[in-house]
């Protein structure tokens, strides 16, 4: 058996985390089985999903990291493509890239848990989670309190507006209502840059959606892979489209405690693994679009960035700090 790897937790109040669990055990070929209320975690097998290949193997050599028994892996659960909770049932990018992660790394469980914007950096610093992606943007900032493996997706913030409306790239947003997720640090930057807009947050981005669906906004601004879900899976009469012109540059990573440089190295070479192998590539495709759709950037394997070299934990764990998305 692995040894678990011990993990400093801090005390936590009921308003911590809204993150929500339940135990889910899910067959490697079939569909999930009924949930275990007992448990306090959502957990499945990894499993090859809808968009990636069974031809996985686990890493021949790790890098001396002590393996859980259970990933545990923060990721969005409202997000189309992206990360998306329906039932028992976990789909998008991110949660392919978390299921490639945990069998390469030869680990048979994963408990996914809510991470919002927000609050993706305290389910770390609290040891709720061993990895977050949640569509979580790579900053010189950020990773002085974390650490990042990848990116595994290059993208960047855009609009999403109702297909009829005039707003086609921010600099029309003057005297408009845009709403936006709590936490994101290009948010801000785009009040700084475009004065004259509205801006009213809320904690998850398919709240910010049912605004514009209720015409209480008149544009939603988030990563443009995040919005492009939205834009596909909308139908009369709301139907909706982004600005396709992304406005910022955003990486994702996966995200892990400051000190887990070991973890950044192994789960690297799984990201490595995962575009070799093609199954990058179909799932990107799967969950985002085609390269027409999404954009050549965004269609194409981000170059992976080295790993920190060993260093203690921060002396920060503030979970407010903001990000990119």
């Amino acid at each position: 058996m692995r040894r678990v790897r011990a993990l400093a937790t801090a005390a936590l109040t009921a308003t911590l985390l809204t993150a929500c669990v339940r135990s889910v055990d899910v067959s490697p070929t079939d569909s999930p089985a009924p949930v275990s209320t007992s448990s306090t975690a959502s957990s499945s097998t990894p499993t090859s999903g809808t968009s990636t290949s069974s031809s996985t193997t686990s890493s021949p050599s790790l890098h001396e990291t002590e393996l859980p028994d259970t990933l545990r892996v923060g990721i969005s659960f409202d997000q189309p493509g992206v990360g998306l909770r329906e039932g028992d049932t976990y789909s998008g990018l991110d949660a392919d890239v978390a299921r490639y992660i945990a069998r390469y790394l030869g680990i048979s469980r994963i408990a996914f848990v809510e991470a919002q914007t927000d609050q993706r950096e305290t389910l770390l610093a609290t040891g709720q989670v061993d990895l977050v992606l949640a569509a979580y943007s790579i900053t010189p900032a950020r990773a002085e309190q974390i650490t990042f493996a990848g990116p595994y997706l290059s993208t960047g913030q855009d609009l999403l507006v109702r297909t009829t409306s005039r707003i086609r790239k921010p600099s029309q947003l003057s005297g408009s209502t845009v709403c936006s997720v709590q936490g994101s640090q290009s948010t801000t930057e785009l009040v700084a840059n475009y004065p004259g807009l509205h801006l009213t947050m809320r904690p998850r981005i398919s709240d910010c959606v049912d605004l514009l669906k209720d015409d209480k906004v008149e544009a939603v601004t988030s990563d443009a892979a995040i919005l492009a879900g939205f834009a596909r899976g909308s139908t009369p009469p709301d139907t909706w489209r982004t600005s396709g012109k992304p406005f910022t540059h955003e990486r994702w990573g996966v995200a892990m405690r400051r000190e887990d440089t070991a973890m950044c190295e192994d789960v690297h070479d799984a990201l490595a693994a995962m575009v070799d192998s093609g199954d990058w590539k179909r799932s990107v495709r799967d969950n985002l679009g085609t390269v027409e759709q999404i954009g050549k950037r965004t269609a194409t394997p981000p170059t992976l960035q080295s790993c920190p070299e060993p260093r203690s934990a921060s002396s920060s764990t503030s979970g407010g700090s903001a990000s990119s998305s």
